[in-house]
């Protein structure tokens, strides 16, 4: 939406590596036999316990009363599954270990608040043949749920800790677990909030990862939190009459700016590839009409005069930059924020979301009510977080981790949740800090995408690239990995073509999204729809003119 220092075991990578160099495609098998709870115990460090250590053959696992991930991670291939829990810092993490081991690590990230170890994402990860590891962040809990922010260490565990400790004991017992066998290659996967914990790792130890996926990431926590309440004003109250509060005007809104800016990138395809032609050429005032006629179709002014500062950057009262806008293309997912999760809720708070962070994480106490907020809260939230939690991500200068590691980072131009505008600005901010960085970090706008994944059933993007969490979206849903009907290959999965990045020096010059039709109802068979190439930033995809229009062949970065 944070303190330990690296092991010794780096050095020793760094002395074999040619050593390691010759092993990063090698399959070692594993005996189960070390797959118990006595075993894990003679080689933990005091202070830490193991829950659990099971022999897998049944090819899938769900760990109960997690709240957070409550999903079961299928198609797993025989392994050993271990939970350890940090007894003095209180987190927890689990790891995949499987029996045909390829020497490669691969960490995944969490999502918004949410607590427990994220076994769905780590098992799209074991069956690239990587050992996978994942932190419950230190708490257990379900979406929009900040209650348990009541301490320090909670607060710290969330923003990096419970991560950074979870990775650098995990890769010891991987190590030492597989006949001490060095890791050849280490990987972090994860968007949103896993997004800002692989940003912030890298800030934090640039040795940590040698190549990291970074989905959308809320790498800003101090001013995206304030942006959130933000929203919830500009809508406020409810009986206000500029409030919207029926998702049928989010439709609405959106439907007409696929109407008007479709074509502006000189394809007619219902995907709204040009954000810069779209906020110069949009003449919202189109669906302003007559209430009485139709409802939920007709926007009045002062509705139209909100969405105008939804659009906008937050700049407070006096004038200071505090968070991009969101997007055009972006409205079908407005009422993640601006929709109430109870509309019998007096309070009106939003989701049970936007006020929480100013009452946990910032110490405004149980009663504080959204309707108190003020532009105050962003100077606030900034030095609580700069000066305690440390959650941001917001170091530009990336260091060392340029002279030995990769970065693929992507965002949906119809992102509802972490405004893209706002991803590009931490890119532009590094490129600022370091000048030109094609060598080692590349970014791929996704258009037509939303938050991490999916795309708006008028418009079909493709969006399917191999990215956290996208894999369990679409058949097979949650025992897939890669992207499905045999499109597991570097040109279209953004995971292997890091790999390929990294372990053989290929720079990645695109990468093939794709998106899927259903056959049937049961919604468990697809066929390709359609597919395009992603392209680094800030080139962008054009047609050829001539080709098929959902043909990634017709088209070319430029």
């Amino acid at each position: 939406m944070a303190t330990l220092t690296v092991p010794v075991l780096w050095v020793l990578i760094s002395f074999l590596a040619c050593y390691v160099d010759s092993l990063p495609n090698a399959k070692l098998p594993r005996q189960s036999a070390g797959c118990t709870v006595d075993y894990f115990n003679g080689i933990i460090p005091s202070g830490v316990s193991i829950e659990q250590a099971d022999y897998l053959t049944t090819g899938s696992f769900a760990e109960s009363g997690n709240l957070g991930y409550p999903a079961a991670a299928s198609g797993l291939p025989p392994l050993c599954v271990v939970i350890v829990k940090n007894e003095t810092a209180n987190y927890r993490f689990g790891m995949f270990l499987p029996d045909n081991w390829n020497s490669k690590f691969i960490a995944i990230g969490s999502y918004s608040f949410l607590g427990g170890i994220n076994w769905l994402d780590m098992g799209a990860g074991v069956q690239y043949g990587m050992a996978s590891l994942s932190t419950d962040t230190g708490h257990n809990s379900g979406q929009g749920d900040m209650t348990w922010a009541t301490t320090q260490q909670l607060r710290v565990n969330w923003a990096y800790q419970a991560l950074e400790g979870s990775i650098i004991l995990g890769k010891s017992l991987i190590q030492t677990y597989y006949s001490n066998t060095p890791i050849a290659y280490s990987y972090f996967s994860g968007c949103s909030t896993g997004g800002r914990q692989g940003l912030k790792q890298i800030q934090r130890d640039p040795d940590m990862f040698d190549g990291a996926l970074i989905g959308a990431p809320a790498w800003d926590t101090k001013n995206l939190m304030p942006w959130i309440s933000k929203t919830a004003i500009w809508n406020l109250p409810e009986s206000a009459p500029g409030s919207l509060n029926d998702n049928n005007f989010f439709l609405r809104l959106e439907a007409e700016v696929v109407k008007q800016c479709d074509s502006l990138d000189g394809v007619q395809d219902n995907i709204v590839s040009s954000l810069s032609a779209c906020r110069e050429h949009f003449d919202i005032t189109r669906i302003r009409c007559d209430l009485t006629i139709n409802k939920t179709g007709c926007w009045t002014q002062a509705q139209i005069d909100t969405a105008h500062k939804m659009y906008s950057d937050y700049i407070t009262d006096r004038g200071e930059f505090v968070y991009k806008g969101l997007d055009y293309s972006s409205e079908a997912g407005w009422g993640t924020f601006l929709l109430p999760a109870d509309p019998r809720n007096p309070n009106n708070v939003r989701r049970n979301f936007d006020a929480q962070y100013e009452r946990t994480f910032m110490d405004y106490g149980s009663n504080w009510q959204i309707t108190s907020y003020n532009d105050s809260v962003v100077n606030d939230a900034r030095i609580r977080d700069e000066q305690s939690v440390q959650a941001s991500a917001d170091q530009y200068d990336l260091g060392s981790f340029r002279n030995k590691g990769k970065i693929i980072m992507y965002g949906g131009l119809a992102d509802s949740t972490v405004p893209v505008q706002h991803t590009d600005l931490y890119y532009s901010r590094t490129v600022q800090a370091m000048g030109n960085i094609d060598d080692f970090f590349r970014y791929f706008h996704i258009p037509g995408m939303a938050h991490c994944w999916g795309t708006p059933d008028n418009v079909k993007a493709p969006w399917m690239m191999g990215g956290a969490g996208q894999a369990a979206q679409r058949p097979p849903y949650n025992s897939g990995h890669s992207v499905p009907l045999g499109y597991n290959d570097t040109a279209h999965d953004a995971l292997l073509a890091l790999m390929d990045w990294v372990e053989n020096g290929n720079a990645v010059s695109q990468i093939i999204a794709s998106e899927f039709n259903f056959t049937d109802s049961t919604l468990q068979n697809i066929v390709m729809y359609r597919q395009r190439p992603l392209c680094p930033y800030p080139q962008t995809a054009r047609w050829d003119g001539q080709g098929d229009q959902n043909d990634a062949s017709s088209w070319h970065c430029m």
